[in-house]
């Protein structure tokens, strides 16, 4: 090979080098900016939901109950607002995240939090309000299971279930009849 077309190649395989390297960099610093942290997302609707302030994850790891998952769970600072970020699965193995309070052993507040695009009928069930009927229910005797799905979104109502029933189910086990607020 002559010098020529050596040294052509290697200016081609540099510039593209170069290229490479801005571009990682870029990506890597637009990241950097536009990065949100899952946790400190749910610590800010925890407190936007509730008023109460909320400054450690008691459990970030979460745990599967059938099939739902409490994907982060904490107790406000002052001890009265237990809150779950739980999702459950509904049509097609989608998911549906809601966002649950309790105090004084009973379900203070409700609302969704992201829900996948394959849960085509999840408006059927915000309209029909099937989350908010948890409202007021103690949990201690609560089998959000056993609900009634809304008709004509079965599979989206299901994942809606599924997520309450985690959290319920993870509220009476680990923190059951102490009534920690």
């Amino acid at each position: 090979m002559d010098k020529t077309k050596f040294r052509s190649m290697l200016q081609g395989v540099l510039v593209l080098a170069a290229i490479a390297l801005c571009s990682g960099l870029l990506l890597g610093f637009f990241n950097m900016i536009t990065y949100v942290d899952p946790l400190q997302s749910a610590y800010d609707r925890f407190s936007e939901d509730t008023g109460a302030t909320f400054s450690k994850m008691t459990d970030a790891e979460g745990q599967t109950i059938g099939d739902g998952k409490v994907v982060y769970y904490a107790v406000s600072d002052d001890g009265q607002v237990h809150a779950f970020l739980a999702e459950g699965k509904g049509f097609q193995g989608g998911t549906v995240q809601v966002y649950l309070y309790v105090q004084d052993g009973v379900i203070s507040k409700a609302g969704y939090g992201e829900v996948d695009t394959s849960q085509t009928y999840i408006d059927r069930v915000k309209d029909a309000k099937l989350l908010e009927s948890f409202v007021g229910s103690e949990v201690s005797s609560l089998n959000a299971l056993s609900a009634d799905t809304v008709s004509g979104a079965t599979g989206s109502s299901k994942g809606v279930l599924n997520a309450v029933n985690a959290a319920v189910e993870y509220y009476k086990e680990h923190v059951g009849g102490e009534n920690n607020g």
